[in-house]
């Protein structure tokens, strides 16, 4: 199983440090930017003359316009989004389906492992990398904080927010997983864990800006993800946490039992 999780890391240290770097250094930049601009002023000038879908978004992602409500849009981002998803699919995709598209899926298990010690070792890594690119992140976040002498969000609220975002990113990581063990080629499977992440995405975008579709929020896996409460006011729903966990709980045990008894390649 080591042997394992050391031939993933080295097949993608690269992939994940340039996300880890990206991640961080976007992070950071948004604090540079921050630390820049009249925050409140620009915002209100924006308002004043933007669209009223651009003026919901921004009443509703950045209220009053203060510098922590910019910096916790910047984990909203769809940048920020988009680089950890890319982890969270890439790796599950590659990690079933990949290896059997290509036979080595085959060759890896005629040596003395288990199909328990491959699903584990898959998933310990596809959380440790998660775990690395999202700290890189809040790093950046933090450090830019200090940098540019803006009021840090603390360790406890930065804590709080590894814990959404990476409970999220790992519902995204289970349901490719899942996807994995009952596909043949990575492609495809990838494709499937984009439209669960864009429409989740989608869905929970909509259901913000439109009151209508605020139900729909509690159907969306981003739904649960709220860094604007955690970061600039310090409250976090359990509630959203427990519905993440679980939902990455029943797709990770569908994905094994899958696994388990599909016939190889």
């Amino acid at each position: 199983m080591r042997n394992l999780v050391r031939r993933q890391f080295e097949r993608n240290r690269a992939f994940l440090i340039a996300a880890a770097l990206v991640l961080g250094g976007f992070e950071f930049l948004c604090c540079a930017i921050v630390a820049s601009v009249e925050v409140s002023g620009a915002l209100a000038q924006i308002t004043q003359f933007a669209p009223p879908v651009v003026r919901a978004m921004i009443e509703q992602n950045m209220p009053g316009g203060s510098p922590s409500a910019v910096l916790a849009f910047a984990w909203n981002h769809p940048v920020a989004h988009a680089l950890l998803t890319a982890v969270a699919i890439t790796l599950p995709a590659r990690a079933i389906a990949g290896e059997s598209e290509t036979g080595v899926i085959e060759l890896l298990l005629a040596q003395p492992l288990s199909r328990a010690e491959y699903f584990a070792a898959h998933l310990v890594f596809g959380m440790a990398a998660l775990a690395f690119v999202l700290g890189a992140g809040l790093l950046g976040t933090a450090i830019g904080q200090q940098f540019y002498g803006i009021e840090g969000f603390g360790a406890g609220r930065l804590a709080a927010l590894f814990v959404n975002m990476f409970l999220l990113q790992l519902a995204i990581f289970a349901v490719t997983l899942a996807a994995s063990a009952y596909g043949q080629e990575a492609g495809r499977v990838a494709i499937a864990g984009v439209l669960v992440a864009v429409v989740s995405f989608l869905v929970n975008a909509i259901a913000t800006l439109w009151s209508k579709a605020q139900f729909a929020r509690a159907w969306s896996l981003h739904g649960h993800y709220e860094p604007r409460d955690i970061l600039t006011q310090g409250q976090v729903s359990v509630a959203s946490l427990a519905i993440l966990a679980a939902f990455a709980t029943i797709a990770l045990a569908a994905a094994y039992r899958r696994f388990s008894q599909r016939d190889l390649p």
